[in-house]
């Protein structure tokens, strides 16, 4: 399928849930809302003409405003790829798991609790994976993070000189 039978299809399934984004890329790229992002995945696995059957990449994203979870589909079955992403609230971050879909989400959703502190429900075992048992540092992805071990990003402006 093209990026534009993609869209056309998600929009007709999935109507005022979904925001197609018009950016000038090859797949498709769309925010699902919060309460409809587990079973929007799994239309996106399950249907044939889609057969999204691998997550390649999932990771969350700090705004000023807002977290999101982002997640990174591919069909090796009908060659085409997809982003999706989930506006998520500051105030307790929670999403659902996806674990039950993809497998390998297990590492990813780990990686957003422990790096951006965004709760996955339901999630088997919300264990360390990168950070040491007791971290009590707050979140590493999030702005103004300045945690142990922090180093700035030097002043550009400042080296010009």
């Amino acid at each position: 399928m093209t990026k534009q039978e993609i869209e056309k299809k998600l929009t007709a399934d999935f109507g005022q849930h979904i925001e197609i984004q018009e950016l000038d890329q090859p797949e498709p790229f769309v925010y699902i809302s919060k309460d409809k992002y587990v079973e929007f995945c799994r239309y996106l696995y399950d249907d044939p003409d889609l057969s999204f059957e691998f997550l390649f990449q999932m990771g969350g994203a700090h705004f000023e405003d807002r977290f999101e979870a982002v997640l990174f589909l591919a069909s090796h079955k009908h060659q085409h790829e997809m982003v999706i992403k989930v506006k998520l609230p500051l105030e307790d971050p929670q999403i659902n798991t996806v674990i039950d879909i993809w497998q390998v989400a297990d590492w990813y959703e780990l990686e957003i609790m422990e790096l951006y502190g965004i709760k996955v429900v339901d999630h088997p075992n919300p264990r360390p994976l990168l950070l040491y048992e007791g971290w009590d540092y707050g979140y590493p992805m999030r702005k103004g993070w300045t945690g142990p071990d922090f180093v700035p990003m030097p002043d550009k402006s400042k080296s010009a000189e």
